[in-house]
């Protein structure tokens, strides 16, 4: 059975801030459209292997997962994956 990834507002507001100097607005916007796919086939695989939970600060006892140097917080509950917050490459806890 496979899950269902749910993006919350604030994280889906928190990617459409992502800003690059390197790349332009459209480069950026494809940029994270694929970090978002790649986070997607990563979460709905029932045996995910590149999580960890943290033991420590604001997400204590969340799972996180990282996908080209963006950290996803997120929680499962029954078949759904709840996103629940993300941060940034080089983005401070």
């Amino acid at each position: 059975m496979s899950r269902n990834v749910v993006w919350t507002p604030i994280v889906r507001e928190k990617l459409t801030e992502f800003r690059s100097k390197r790349f332009t607005p459209i480069e950026t916007l494809d940029y994270i459209s694929q970090v978002i796919l790649e986070t997607e086939d990563l979460l709905k695989n029932p045996v995910i292997g590149k999580t960890y939970t943290e033991e420590f600060g604001k997400y204590k006892g969340i799972s996180r997962i990282v996908v080209r140097k963006f950290q996803f917080y997120f929680r499962i509950v029954d078949h759904e994956v709840l996103i629940i917050a993300a941060l940034f490459p080089g983005e401070n806890k």
